[in-house]
């Protein structure tokens, strides 16, 4: 019986510009005991400061926790 697994224990938060879809900023290697710290607003604002600065502004962000299964037969 086929099943999917993850390769890694470790989670990807990954930021999006919800009208496009785009992905903006990535921050890997996350577990499920410190990736929390990603939804807050403070964290949010600071993150996409420090990348973008005054350069670019996004109306709407999605923050997603993000882990990868792989199909093992």
């Amino acid at each position: 019986m086929a099943k999917y697994v993850k390769e890694t224990s470790r989670i990807t938060i990954k930021f999006i510009d919800a009208k496009t879809e785009e992905i903006i900023l990535e921050v890997p290697d996350r577990n499920w005991m410190n990736m929390s710290e990603f939804f807050t607003d403070h964290i949010v604002t600071q993150l996409i400061e420090q990348k973008f600065g005054n350069k670019r502004i996004f109306n709407d962000v999605l923050v997603i926790a993000v882990a990868e299964f792989k199909l093992v037969k």
